[in-house]
């Protein structure tokens, strides 16, 4: 397995690569540190433009070689970790090309700003990769400190669930996790659904055992899946690309307040290309 982790070096890309440094060890995987050095055109002669292409390659080559040394000081054990650049923008369609080169079985990025998992889905350098990406992403908010992945909530609007889940699954197997599936519903809806039995039919479908299926009813989807995420202590928040109505649900419109895992969960997207 090899972990693709795209990074400027900043102090909020290190948290992102110390967080799948240990997802690789648990897993036995590779990773690449891949740096996209975005040139655009310029008025400036090609004398000066091939010195100041040669100058930020320089200058991410030392970035990614201190990162590096700074990560095997505080990771210890054996460790494959290999730096790479490319050219090009953007920076989105660069990736995706070099994951599918490259044979990237998973991407882990970190997110910026205060808004964490809000502004992933609603307009961070991260959503043009999740949404462009036929890999699965993490995308890892800066104050996030890796804690072994044994949780994970997938938060579902149901109309792919039986798709989705195996999915899932295989992804949760890696690690051996439980995966929660919650559903929210309207306090006022009359819809009818048999926790027991989805649980049974989504073990069965996926043939993995550590599946439990929850509902709530809150006419706020965003405040349920919020309280549900904080109470299961959860270590990963799971959800597909295609949803987006979904998304929007849960972190868009008027909500003013930041959501309260915003800053401590990561959150693992799938595109739909990458249903089983």
């Amino acid at each position: 397995m090899t972990i693709l982790v795209p990074t400027d070096f900043s102090k909020l890309s290190k948290v992102a690569v110390l967080y799948a440094v240990r997802v690789a060890k648990k897993l036995k995987a590779d990773i690449i540190l891949l740096a996209v050095i975005n040139m655009h055109s310029s008025s400036a002669s090609s004398i000066q433009w091939n010195k100041l292409e040669d100058e930020l390659i320089k200058i991410a080559d030392q970035d990614a070689e201190q990162m590096i040394r700074e990560v095997k000081e505080q990771i210890k054990g054996k460790l494959e970790i290999t730096y790479r650049y490319i050219m090009g923008y953007p920076v989105e369609d660069m990736i995706e090309t070099f994951a599918i080169d490259n044979g990237i079985d998973l991407i882990i990025m970190g997110t910026k700003g205060a808004s964490g998992l809000k502004k992933v889905v609603l307009g961070s350098n991260a959503t043009a990769v999740i949404n462009n990406s036929s890999r699965p992403v993490i995308a890892v908010p800066g104050e996030t400190e890796f804690k072994q992945i044994k949780k994970i909530v997938y938060a579902t609007d149901m109309d792919n669930l039986n798709e989705e889940i195996k999915t899932i699954a295989q992804f949760a197997s890696l690690f051996n996790a439980a995966v929660k599936v919650f559903h929210v519903i309207h306090e006022d809806s009359g819809k009818k659904i048999s926790r027991r039995k989805i649980t049974d039919d989504l073990i069965k479908l996926a043939k993995y055992p550590k599946i439990s299926f929850h509902i709530s009813r809150n006419d706020s989807i965003a405040d349920e899946v919020d309280k549900f995420v904080i109470d299961q202590k959860t270590d990963l928040l799971a959800m597909f690309t295609h949803h987006l109505d979904f998304y929007e649900k849960l972190f868009g419109r008027s909500i003013t307040r930041h959501l309260a895992f915003h800053a401590r969960v990561p959150l693992l997207t799938f595109n739909k290309t990458t249903l089983l």
